[in-house]
Protein backbone atom coordinates (compact mmCIF):
# COMPACT_ATOMS: atom_id res chain seq x y z
CA UNK A 1 0.00 0.00 0.00
CA UNK A 2 2.61 2.58 0.88
CA UNK A 3 4.25 1.60 -2.09
CA UNK A 4 1.05 2.87 -4.50
CA UNK A 5 1.50 5.23 -6.53
CA UNK A 6 -2.19 7.21 -5.98
CA UNK A 7 -1.11 6.48 -2.11
CA UNK A 8 2.07 8.24 -2.17
CA UNK A 9 0.24 11.09 -4.84
CA UNK A 10 -2.10 11.31 -1.74
CA UNK A 11 0.56 11.97 1.08
CA UNK A 12 2.31 14.23 -1.25
CA UNK A 13 -0.99 16.35 -1.43
CA UNK A 14 -1.51 16.40 2.08
CA UNK A 15 2.08 16.73 3.81
CA UNK A 16 4.48 17.56 0.85
CA UNK A 17 7.05 17.49 3.47
CA UNK A 18 6.21 13.93 4.89
CA UNK A 19 8.10 11.22 3.05
CA UNK A 20 6.42 8.20 2.55
CA UNK A 21 8.42 4.69 3.50
CA UNK A 22 9.10 1.62 2.17
CA UNK A 23 7.08 -1.76 2.61
CA UNK A 24 10.40 -2.81 4.10
CA UNK A 25 10.66 -0.10 6.41
CA UNK A 26 6.84 -0.81 7.58
CA UNK A 27 7.86 -4.57 8.00
CA UNK A 28 10.89 -3.98 9.93
CA UNK A 29 8.77 -1.55 12.07
CA UNK A 30 6.06 -4.74 12.82
CA UNK A 31 8.44 -6.95 13.70
CA UNK A 32 10.67 -5.38 15.81
CA UNK A 33 7.17 -4.35 17.85
CA UNK A 34 6.73 -8.43 17.57
CA UNK A 35 10.45 -8.79 18.86
CA UNK A 36 10.48 -6.33 21.71
CA UNK A 37 7.07 -7.67 23.17
CA UNK A 38 7.79 -11.39 22.98
CA UNK A 39 10.78 -11.14 24.70
CA UNK A 40 8.35 -9.00 27.75
CA UNK A 41 5.69 -11.92 27.21
CA UNK A 42 8.22 -14.32 27.66
CA UNK A 43 10.27 -12.99 30.66
CA UNK A 44 6.61 -12.67 32.26
CA UNK A 45 6.66 -16.54 31.81
CA UNK A 46 9.97 -17.53 33.13
CA UNK A 47 9.03 -15.18 36.68
CA UNK A 48 5.33 -16.88 37.04
CA UNK A 49 5.11 -19.27 39.55
CA UNK A 50 1.82 -21.16 39.02
CA UNK A 51 1.57 -24.13 35.86
CA UNK A 52 0.21 -22.79 32.75
CA UNK A 53 -2.55 -25.10 30.95
CA UNK A 54 -2.31 -24.76 26.66
CA UNK A 55 -4.71 -24.26 24.15
CA UNK A 56 -3.95 -25.65 20.68
CA UNK A 57 -6.22 -24.68 17.77
CA UNK A 58 -5.39 -24.89 13.95
CA UNK A 59 -6.20 -22.45 11.44
CA UNK A 60 -6.62 -22.34 7.89
CA UNK A 61 -5.48 -19.73 5.17
CA UNK A 62 -7.99 -19.50 1.85
CA UNK A 63 -5.68 -17.87 -0.48
CA UNK A 64 -3.14 -19.62 -0.61
CA UNK A 65 -3.91 -23.10 1.56
CA UNK A 66 -1.90 -22.67 4.46
CA UNK A 67 -2.26 -24.32 7.99
CA UNK A 68 -1.45 -21.97 11.25
CA UNK A 69 -1.83 -22.86 14.77
CA UNK A 70 -2.99 -20.86 17.46
CA UNK A 71 -0.78 -21.56 20.79
CA UNK A 72 -2.74 -20.19 24.01
CA UNK A 73 -1.69 -20.28 27.25
CA UNK A 74 -3.92 -20.05 30.58
CA UNK A 75 -2.38 -19.28 34.14
CA UNK A 76 -3.31 -17.79 37.46
CA UNK A 77 -0.85 -15.41 37.43
CA UNK A 78 1.69 -13.81 40.78
CA UNK A 79 -1.27 -11.43 41.32
CA UNK A 80 -4.17 -14.10 41.47
CA UNK A 81 -5.55 -12.67 38.13
CA UNK A 82 -6.49 -15.36 35.67
CA UNK A 83 -4.80 -14.86 32.44
CA UNK A 84 -4.52 -15.77 28.86
CA UNK A 85 -2.10 -15.17 26.30
CA UNK A 86 -1.62 -16.17 22.55
CA UNK A 87 1.96 -17.14 22.42
CA UNK A 88 2.23 -18.25 18.85
CA UNK A 89 0.18 -18.16 15.55
CA UNK A 90 2.80 -20.64 14.04
CA UNK A 91 2.71 -21.71 10.32
CA UNK A 92 2.66 -25.80 10.44
CA UNK A 93 4.20 -27.39 7.45
CA UNK A 94 2.30 -30.14 5.26
CA UNK A 95 1.87 -33.26 6.61
CA UNK A 96 -0.33 -32.16 9.21
CA UNK A 97 0.56 -35.82 11.12
CA UNK A 98 0.85 -36.24 15.31
CA UNK A 99 4.60 -36.10 14.80
CA UNK A 100 4.43 -33.05 13.00
CA UNK A 101 2.59 -31.20 15.27
CA UNK A 102 4.05 -32.06 18.11
CA UNK A 103 7.33 -31.21 17.24
CA UNK A 104 5.84 -27.65 17.00
CA UNK A 105 4.06 -27.63 20.30
CA UNK A 106 7.09 -28.86 21.84
CA UNK A 107 9.12 -26.05 20.10
CA UNK A 108 7.09 -23.37 21.28
CA UNK A 109 6.84 -25.13 24.67
CA UNK A 110 10.33 -24.95 24.89
CA UNK A 111 10.85 -21.58 23.76
CA UNK A 112 8.44 -19.91 26.30
CA UNK A 113 10.19 -21.90 29.29
CA UNK A 114 6.79 -24.41 29.75
CA UNK A 115 7.59 -27.16 29.25
CA UNK A 116 8.68 -27.94 33.24
CA UNK A 117 5.98 -25.76 34.13
CA UNK A 118 3.12 -27.39 32.12
CA UNK A 119 -0.28 -28.48 33.46
CA UNK A 120 -2.63 -29.72 30.68
CA UNK A 121 -2.75 -29.56 27.05
CA UNK A 122 -6.09 -28.93 25.85
CA UNK A 123 -7.36 -29.69 21.55
CA UNK A 124 -9.92 -31.12 20.31
CA UNK A 125 -11.26 -35.22 20.11
CA UNK A 126 -9.84 -36.23 16.16
CA UNK A 127 -7.32 -38.78 15.16
CA UNK A 128 -4.51 -36.84 14.37
CA UNK A 129 -4.82 -35.01 18.02
CA UNK A 130 -5.06 -38.41 19.55
CA UNK A 131 -1.53 -39.45 17.94
CA UNK A 132 -0.56 -35.85 19.29
CA UNK A 133 -1.18 -36.52 22.89
CA UNK A 134 0.45 -40.05 22.70
CA UNK A 135 3.85 -38.94 21.17
CA UNK A 136 4.11 -35.41 23.31
CA UNK A 137 4.26 -37.00 26.61
CA UNK A 138 7.68 -38.18 25.45
CA UNK A 139 9.11 -34.70 24.27
CA UNK A 140 8.49 -33.51 27.65
CA UNK A 141 10.02 -34.56 31.61
CA UNK A 142 7.33 -36.47 32.95
CA UNK A 143 8.16 -35.47 36.18
CA UNK A 144 7.60 -32.12 35.90
CA UNK A 145 3.95 -33.11 34.74
CA UNK A 146 1.35 -32.96 37.38
CA UNK A 147 0.88 -36.90 38.05
CA UNK A 148 3.66 -38.22 35.42
CA UNK A 149 1.45 -36.53 32.73
CA UNK A 150 -1.55 -39.11 33.72
CA UNK A 151 -3.53 -35.48 33.76
CA UNK A 152 -2.08 -34.19 30.82
CA UNK A 153 -4.73 -34.39 28.27
CA UNK A 154 -7.66 -32.10 28.72
CA UNK A 155 -10.34 -31.53 25.48
CA UNK A 156 -12.48 -28.76 25.38
CA UNK A 157 -16.01 -29.27 26.77
CA UNK A 158 -18.27 -27.48 24.41
CA UNK A 159 -16.13 -28.70 20.93
CA UNK A 160 -16.69 -32.16 22.41
CA UNK A 161 -20.15 -31.80 23.17
CA UNK A 162 -20.74 -30.44 19.65
CA UNK A 163 -19.26 -33.62 18.18
CA UNK A 164 -21.57 -35.93 20.17
CA UNK A 165 -24.45 -33.99 19.52
CA UNK A 166 -23.44 -34.32 15.54
CA UNK A 167 -22.88 -38.05 15.55
CA UNK A 168 -26.12 -38.88 17.28
CA UNK A 169 -28.01 -36.57 14.74
CA UNK A 170 -26.84 -37.91 11.61
CA UNK A 171 -28.85 -41.59 12.57
CA UNK A 172 -32.16 -38.64 12.34
CA UNK A 173 -30.82 -37.15 9.14
CA UNK A 174 -34.15 -38.17 6.94
CA UNK A 175 -36.34 -36.65 8.95
CA UNK A 176 -34.28 -33.09 9.48
CA UNK A 177 -34.12 -33.31 6.04
CA UNK A 178 -37.53 -33.34 5.72
CA UNK A 179 -38.45 -30.36 7.90
CA UNK A 180 -35.82 -28.66 6.21
CA UNK A 181 -37.41 -28.78 2.91
CA UNK A 182 -40.83 -28.17 4.14
CA UNK A 183 -38.76 -24.93 5.72
CA UNK A 184 -37.42 -24.03 2.25
CA UNK A 185 -40.43 -24.12 0.20
CA UNK A 186 -42.14 -21.37 2.30
CA UNK A 187 -38.94 -19.17 2.44
CA UNK A 188 -37.85 -19.35 -1.17
CA UNK A 189 -39.92 -16.53 -1.55
CA UNK A 190 -41.37 -12.90 0.23
CA UNK A 191 -44.83 -13.96 -1.33
CA UNK A 192 -44.89 -17.37 0.30
CA UNK A 193 -43.40 -16.89 3.42
CA UNK A 194 -46.28 -14.13 3.29
CA UNK A 195 -49.18 -16.90 2.60
CA UNK A 196 -47.56 -18.62 5.59
CA UNK A 197 -47.61 -15.75 7.90
CA UNK A 198 -51.57 -15.49 6.56
CA UNK A 199 -52.10 -18.91 7.18
CA UNK A 200 -50.96 -18.55 10.54
CA UNK A 201 -52.89 -16.19 12.01
CA UNK A 202 -55.74 -17.68 10.21
CA UNK A 203 -55.32 -21.15 12.36
CA UNK A 204 -54.90 -18.91 15.37
CA UNK A 205 -51.23 -19.09 16.31
CA UNK A 206 -49.31 -15.43 16.57
CA UNK A 207 -46.33 -15.93 13.85
CA UNK A 208 -43.84 -14.82 16.94
CA UNK A 209 -40.75 -16.99 15.85
CA UNK A 210 -40.18 -16.06 12.21
CA UNK A 211 -39.31 -19.69 10.50
CA UNK A 212 -35.63 -19.67 8.53
CA UNK A 213 -33.19 -22.33 7.43
CA UNK A 214 -30.70 -23.76 9.26
CA UNK A 215 -26.74 -24.00 8.62
CA UNK A 216 -26.45 -27.70 7.78
CA UNK A 217 -22.89 -27.81 9.33
CA UNK A 218 -24.10 -25.93 12.77
CA UNK A 219 -26.34 -28.06 14.77
CA UNK A 220 -27.38 -25.02 16.85
CA UNK A 221 -28.68 -23.87 13.50
CA UNK A 222 -30.47 -27.03 12.94
CA UNK A 223 -32.17 -26.94 16.39
CA UNK A 224 -33.28 -23.55 16.28
CA UNK A 225 -34.74 -24.75 13.03
CA UNK A 226 -36.68 -27.75 14.07
CA UNK A 227 -37.80 -25.82 17.42
CA UNK A 228 -39.67 -22.98 15.49
CA UNK A 229 -40.93 -25.38 12.76
CA UNK A 230 -42.53 -27.55 15.54
CA UNK A 231 -44.03 -23.81 16.73
CA UNK A 232 -45.97 -23.92 13.31
CA UNK A 233 -46.60 -27.68 12.63
CA UNK A 234 -50.35 -27.46 12.57
CA UNK A 235 -49.80 -24.89 9.57
CA UNK A 236 -47.39 -26.85 7.91
CA UNK A 237 -50.04 -29.79 8.20
CA UNK A 238 -53.05 -27.53 7.10
CA UNK A 239 -50.60 -26.23 3.80
CA UNK A 240 -49.90 -29.90 3.03
CA UNK A 241 -53.27 -30.84 2.94
CA UNK A 242 -54.16 -27.36 1.03
CA UNK A 243 -51.60 -26.29 -1.26
CA UNK A 244 -50.93 -29.22 -4.13
CA UNK A 245 -47.24 -27.54 -4.91
CA UNK A 246 -46.19 -27.86 -1.42
CA UNK A 247 -47.97 -31.62 -0.47
CA UNK A 248 -44.58 -33.42 -1.60
CA UNK A 249 -42.15 -31.70 1.03
CA UNK A 250 -44.72 -31.68 3.55
CA UNK A 251 -43.20 -33.80 6.65
CA UNK A 252 -44.90 -36.76 7.64
CA UNK A 253 -46.32 -36.90 11.06
CA UNK A 254 -43.38 -39.38 11.49
CA UNK A 255 -41.29 -36.84 11.03
CA UNK A 256 -42.66 -34.80 13.15
CA UNK A 257 -42.66 -37.29 16.04
CA UNK A 258 -39.06 -38.10 15.57
CA UNK A 259 -38.15 -33.83 15.12
CA UNK A 260 -40.18 -33.37 18.67
CA UNK A 261 -37.91 -36.39 20.20
CA UNK A 262 -34.99 -34.71 18.56
CA UNK A 263 -35.42 -31.35 20.24
CA UNK A 264 -36.41 -32.41 23.16
CA UNK A 265 -33.28 -34.08 23.72
CA UNK A 266 -30.62 -31.52 22.23
CA UNK A 267 -32.50 -28.95 24.01
CA UNK A 268 -30.55 -29.86 27.39
CA UNK A 269 -27.11 -29.57 25.17
CA UNK A 270 -28.15 -26.19 23.29
CA UNK A 271 -28.73 -24.52 26.97
CA UNK A 272 -25.82 -25.66 28.49
CA UNK A 273 -23.33 -24.84 24.95
CA UNK A 274 -25.22 -21.50 24.98
CA UNK A 275 -24.29 -20.99 28.71
CA UNK A 276 -20.82 -22.16 28.54
CA UNK A 277 -20.28 -20.01 25.17
CA UNK A 278 -21.12 -16.97 26.93
CA UNK A 279 -19.02 -17.40 29.73
CA UNK A 280 -15.23 -15.62 28.54
CA UNK A 281 -13.13 -17.69 30.40
CA UNK A 282 -14.30 -19.68 33.44
CA UNK A 283 -12.99 -21.87 36.05
CA UNK A 284 -13.62 -25.79 35.39
CA UNK A 285 -15.18 -26.58 38.62
CA UNK A 286 -18.41 -24.70 37.24
CA UNK A 287 -19.01 -27.07 34.48
CA UNK A 288 -18.76 -30.64 36.14
CA UNK A 289 -22.07 -30.08 37.31
CA UNK A 290 -23.56 -29.38 33.65
CA UNK A 291 -21.40 -32.57 32.82
CA UNK A 292 -23.17 -34.86 35.31
CA UNK A 293 -26.44 -33.41 34.16
CA UNK A 294 -26.06 -34.80 31.09
CA UNK A 295 -24.75 -37.90 31.97
CA UNK A 296 -27.81 -38.83 34.29
CA UNK A 297 -30.01 -37.30 31.54
CA UNK A 298 -28.76 -39.39 28.85
CA UNK A 299 -29.56 -42.56 30.23
CA UNK A 300 -32.91 -41.84 30.59
CA UNK A 301 -33.31 -41.40 26.83
CA UNK A 302 -32.69 -44.92 25.51
CA UNK A 303 -36.40 -45.96 26.92
CA UNK A 304 -37.99 -45.54 23.75
CA UNK A 305 -40.31 -47.08 21.28
CA UNK A 306 -39.11 -45.90 18.16
CA UNK A 307 -36.14 -47.74 17.47
CA UNK A 308 -34.32 -44.54 15.28
CA UNK A 309 -34.52 -42.64 18.77
CA UNK A 310 -33.13 -45.35 20.80
CA UNK A 311 -29.98 -45.57 18.31
CA UNK A 312 -29.28 -42.31 18.58
CA UNK A 313 -29.68 -42.51 22.09
CA UNK A 314 -27.42 -45.16 22.62
CA UNK A 315 -25.18 -43.99 20.42
CA UNK A 316 -24.93 -40.51 22.32
CA UNK A 317 -24.14 -42.90 25.58
CA UNK A 318 -21.51 -44.31 23.50
CA UNK A 319 -19.83 -40.90 22.87
CA UNK A 320 -20.36 -38.74 25.93
CA UNK A 321 -19.08 -41.82 28.31
CA UNK A 322 -15.75 -41.62 25.88
CA UNK A 323 -15.51 -38.45 26.67
CA UNK A 324 -16.41 -38.56 30.36
CA UNK A 325 -13.68 -41.19 31.03
CA UNK A 326 -11.01 -38.87 30.03
CA UNK A 327 -11.96 -35.47 31.84
CA UNK A 328 -13.99 -36.80 35.20
CA UNK A 329 -11.64 -37.37 37.05
CA UNK A 330 -9.42 -33.76 36.96
CA UNK A 331 -13.24 -31.99 36.66
CA UNK A 332 -13.74 -34.15 40.29
CA UNK A 333 -10.46 -32.91 41.91
CA UNK A 334 -11.58 -29.49 40.81
CA UNK A 335 -15.24 -29.67 42.14
CA UNK A 336 -13.96 -30.95 45.33
CA UNK A 337 -11.72 -27.83 45.44
CA UNK A 338 -14.56 -25.76 45.66
CA UNK A 339 -15.35 -25.19 49.20
CA UNK A 340 -19.44 -25.04 48.45
CA UNK A 341 -18.97 -29.08 47.01
CA UNK A 342 -16.22 -31.16 48.24
CA UNK A 343 -16.32 -34.46 48.37
CA UNK A 344 -20.10 -34.36 48.91
CA UNK A 345 -21.01 -33.57 45.82
CA UNK A 346 -19.12 -36.91 44.47
CA UNK A 347 -21.37 -39.00 46.96
CA UNK A 348 -24.39 -37.66 45.80
CA UNK A 349 -23.78 -37.61 42.03
CA UNK A 350 -22.11 -40.43 41.70
CA UNK A 351 -23.96 -42.61 43.99
CA UNK A 352 -26.66 -42.54 40.98
CA UNK A 353 -23.85 -42.96 38.04
CA UNK A 354 -22.63 -45.57 39.66
CA UNK A 355 -24.18 -47.16 42.09
CA UNK A 356 -23.42 -47.30 45.83
CA UNK A 357 -20.75 -49.63 45.66
CA UNK A 358 -19.38 -47.90 42.15
CA UNK A 359 -19.38 -44.70 44.00
CA UNK A 360 -17.53 -45.57 46.71
CA UNK A 361 -14.58 -46.67 44.65
CA UNK A 362 -14.86 -43.49 42.30
CA UNK A 363 -15.02 -41.71 44.94
CA UNK A 364 -12.22 -43.00 47.23
CA UNK A 365 -10.20 -43.13 43.41
CA UNK A 366 -10.54 -39.22 43.72
CA UNK A 367 -9.66 -38.60 47.24
CA UNK A 368 -6.35 -40.66 46.33
CA UNK A 369 -5.23 -38.78 43.55
CA UNK A 370 -6.05 -35.61 46.06
CA UNK A 371 -3.74 -36.96 48.39
CA UNK A 372 -1.16 -38.04 45.30
CA UNK A 373 -0.93 -34.29 43.87
CA UNK A 374 -0.45 -32.68 47.72
CA UNK A 375 2.76 -35.14 48.50
CA UNK A 376 3.78 -34.31 44.82
CA UNK A 377 3.17 -30.19 45.49
CA UNK A 378 4.54 -30.95 48.82
CA UNK A 379 7.95 -32.38 47.57
CA UNK A 380 8.33 -29.65 44.98
CA UNK A 381 7.82 -26.66 47.56
CA UNK A 382 10.34 -27.74 49.59
CA UNK A 383 12.44 -27.56 46.61
CA UNK A 384 11.95 -24.71 45.68
CA UNK A 385 13.28 -23.19 48.96
CA UNK A 386 15.62 -25.30 50.87
CA UNK A 387 18.25 -22.14 51.64
CA UNK A 388 15.90 -21.71 55.18
CA UNK A 389 16.00 -25.25 56.37
CA UNK A 390 20.31 -25.13 55.15
CA UNK A 391 20.66 -21.83 57.43
CA UNK A 392 18.78 -23.09 60.47
CA UNK A 393 20.81 -26.23 60.50
CA UNK A 394 24.23 -24.57 60.43
CA UNK A 395 24.28 -25.11 64.36
CA UNK A 396 23.54 -28.53 64.50
CA UNK A 397 25.58 -31.82 65.22
CA UNK A 398 26.43 -33.71 61.97
CA UNK A 399 24.67 -37.04 63.17
CA UNK A 400 21.19 -34.74 63.68
CA UNK A 401 21.89 -33.31 60.26
CA UNK A 402 22.28 -37.21 58.82
CA UNK A 403 19.14 -37.91 60.55
CA UNK A 404 16.91 -34.72 59.19
CA UNK A 405 18.24 -36.26 56.06
CA UNK A 406 17.03 -39.28 56.19
CA UNK A 407 13.47 -38.34 57.60
CA UNK A 408 13.35 -35.83 54.45
CA UNK A 409 13.42 -39.07 51.37
CA UNK A 410 10.42 -41.06 54.07
CA UNK A 411 7.14 -41.51 52.14
CA UNK A 412 5.60 -41.60 55.32
CA UNK A 413 6.12 -37.59 55.95
CA UNK A 414 4.73 -36.39 52.86
CA UNK A 415 1.84 -38.74 53.60
CA UNK A 416 1.36 -37.73 57.04
CA UNK A 417 1.35 -33.94 55.66
CA UNK A 418 -0.46 -34.84 52.44
CA UNK A 419 -3.27 -36.65 55.02
CA UNK A 420 -3.10 -33.89 57.82
CA UNK A 421 -3.65 -31.10 55.55
CA UNK A 422 -6.16 -32.18 52.73
CA UNK A 423 -8.41 -33.69 55.54
CA UNK A 424 -8.57 -30.57 57.51
CA UNK A 425 -9.86 -28.86 54.23
CA UNK A 426 -12.52 -31.23 53.99
CA UNK A 427 -13.24 -31.97 57.83
CA UNK A 428 -13.95 -27.98 57.82
CA UNK A 429 -17.80 -27.00 57.13
CA UNK A 430 -18.31 -26.68 53.29
CA UNK A 431 -19.73 -23.00 52.38
CA UNK A 432 -23.15 -22.55 51.47
CA UNK A 433 -24.08 -23.27 47.92
CA UNK A 434 -26.75 -20.58 47.57
CA UNK A 435 -23.30 -18.48 47.50
CA UNK A 436 -23.42 -18.85 43.22
CA UNK A 437 -21.68 -15.50 42.72
CA UNK A 438 -18.45 -17.37 44.71
CA UNK A 439 -15.18 -15.88 43.55
CA UNK A 440 -13.21 -19.12 44.04
CA UNK A 441 -9.61 -17.89 42.62
CA UNK A 442 -10.25 -15.06 45.63
CA UNK A 443 -11.29 -17.57 47.95
CA UNK A 444 -8.23 -19.24 47.41
CA UNK A 445 -5.89 -16.33 47.16
CA UNK A 446 -6.83 -15.31 50.94
CA UNK A 447 -9.07 -17.60 52.48
CA UNK A 448 -6.97 -20.55 51.52
CA UNK A 449 -3.54 -19.33 52.67
CA UNK A 450 -3.98 -22.09 56.09
CA UNK A 451 -3.86 -25.06 53.25
CA UNK A 452 -0.79 -23.88 51.72
CA UNK A 453 -0.21 -26.97 49.70
CA UNK A 454 -4.01 -27.14 48.03
CA UNK A 455 -3.83 -23.51 47.60
CA UNK A 456 -1.02 -24.18 44.94
CA UNK A 457 -3.16 -27.04 43.53
CA UNK A 458 -5.84 -24.86 43.23
CA UNK A 459 -4.46 -22.46 41.66
CA UNK A 460 -2.90 -24.82 39.15
CA UNK A 461 -6.52 -26.73 38.47
CA UNK A 462 -8.41 -23.27 38.37
CA UNK A 463 -6.50 -21.85 35.67
CA UNK A 464 -7.27 -24.75 33.58
CA UNK A 465 -9.68 -24.01 30.24
CA UNK A 466 -11.91 -26.26 29.06
CA UNK A 467 -13.90 -23.58 26.55
CA UNK A 468 -11.05 -22.42 24.77
CA UNK A 469 -12.56 -22.41 21.50
CA UNK A 470 -13.32 -20.30 18.57
CA UNK A 471 -16.97 -19.10 18.68
CA UNK A 472 -17.72 -20.63 15.15
CA UNK A 473 -16.65 -23.65 16.10
CA UNK A 474 -18.85 -24.55 19.34
CA UNK A 475 -21.54 -25.46 16.79
CA UNK A 476 -19.63 -26.17 13.88
CA UNK A 477 -17.59 -28.49 12.31
CA UNK A 478 -16.17 -26.68 9.60
CA UNK A 479 -12.33 -25.99 9.55
CA UNK A 480 -11.36 -22.48 11.01
CA UNK A 481 -10.73 -19.78 8.38
CA UNK A 482 -8.89 -16.89 8.12
CA UNK A 483 -10.80 -15.25 5.28
CA UNK A 484 -9.81 -11.83 5.75
CA UNK A 485 -8.42 -10.53 2.28
CA UNK A 486 -5.57 -8.57 3.55
CA UNK A 487 -4.59 -11.18 6.59
CA UNK A 488 -4.65 -13.67 3.89
CA UNK A 489 -2.08 -11.89 1.53
CA UNK A 490 0.78 -11.88 4.66
CA UNK A 491 3.84 -13.99 4.86
CA UNK A 492 3.68 -16.16 7.13
CA UNK A 493 6.09 -14.13 9.41
CA UNK A 494 3.88 -10.78 9.33
CA UNK A 495 0.99 -12.74 9.97
CA UNK A 496 1.84 -14.19 13.45
CA UNK A 497 3.86 -10.97 14.32
CA UNK A 498 0.26 -8.83 13.26
CA UNK A 499 -1.61 -11.72 15.45
CA UNK A 500 0.17 -11.48 18.59
CA UNK A 501 1.11 -8.48 19.01
CA UNK A 502 -2.80 -7.60 18.39
CA UNK A 503 -3.67 -10.09 21.09
CA UNK A 504 -1.46 -9.14 23.66
CA UNK A 505 -2.51 -5.11 23.26
CA UNK A 506 -5.68 -6.44 23.74
CA UNK A 507 -4.61 -8.93 26.77
CA UNK A 508 -3.56 -5.54 28.22
CA UNK A 509 0.17 -6.88 27.96
CA UNK A 510 1.63 -3.73 26.34
CA UNK A 511 4.90 -3.01 27.16
CA UNK A 512 6.85 0.54 26.65
CA UNK A 513 5.69 0.69 22.82
CA UNK A 514 2.48 0.48 23.81
CA UNK A 515 1.76 3.87 22.20
CA UNK A 516 2.94 2.68 19.21
CA UNK A 517 1.53 -0.84 19.08
CA UNK A 518 -2.18 1.12 19.64
CA UNK A 519 -1.69 2.98 16.60
CA UNK A 520 -0.77 -0.15 14.73
CA UNK A 521 -3.59 -1.92 15.50
CA UNK A 522 -5.90 1.14 14.40
CA UNK A 523 -4.43 0.49 11.46
CA UNK A 524 -4.89 -3.32 10.68
CA UNK A 525 -8.51 -3.24 12.41
CA UNK A 526 -10.78 -4.55 9.70
CA UNK A 527 -14.12 -2.21 8.55
CA UNK A 528 -15.90 -5.73 7.93
CA UNK A 529 -17.19 -6.58 10.81
CA UNK A 530 -18.00 -10.14 9.42
CA UNK A 531 -13.96 -10.71 8.90
CA UNK A 532 -13.31 -9.66 11.95
CA UNK A 533 -15.29 -11.85 13.89
CA UNK A 534 -14.43 -14.72 11.96
CA UNK A 535 -10.60 -13.77 12.99
CA UNK A 536 -11.69 -12.88 16.87
CA UNK A 537 -11.25 -16.81 17.70
CA UNK A 538 -7.63 -16.97 16.90
CA UNK A 539 -6.26 -13.24 18.62
CA UNK A 540 -9.50 -12.42 21.18
CA UNK A 541 -7.71 -13.77 24.09
CA UNK A 542 -6.83 -11.87 26.22
CA UNK A 543 -8.78 -11.96 29.68
CA UNK A 544 -8.59 -11.01 33.07
CA UNK A 545 -11.49 -11.30 35.50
Amino acid sequence: MVEHAGFRKFCAAVQPMFKVVSKNTIRNYILNLYEVQKLSMVKHFEQCQARVAVTADMWTVNHPKKSYMAITAYCIDDNWKLKSYLLRFIYVPAPHTGEVISDVLQEVLTEWHITMKLSTVSIDNCTTNDNLMDKIPNKLSMGSLMLDGSLLHMCHVPRALSLIVKDGMAVMEKSIESVRKGVAFWVATTKRHESFEKTSYERNIKYEKRIALDCETRWNSTYVMLRTALVYQEVFVYLGQSEKLFTPCCPTSADWKLATELCERLKMFFDITEVLSDITYATVNIFFPKLCCIYLDIRKWQASDDPLIENMSKLLKEKFEKYWSDVYCLMAVAIVLDPRYKLHFLNAIFSRIYGEVGAAEKVAEVRKLLYTLVSQYKDSMEVVAPSTSAVQKQGNDEVLDLFDEYMSWQPVASSSYAHTELDLYLNEPKLQRTQQELDIIHWWQFEGTKYPTLQKIARDIMAISVTAVSPETVYGSGERIISSPHRSRLSPQILEAVMCVQAWSRADMLGPDSTAITSLMTCLDDDDEGEEMELDGAYSTGVDR
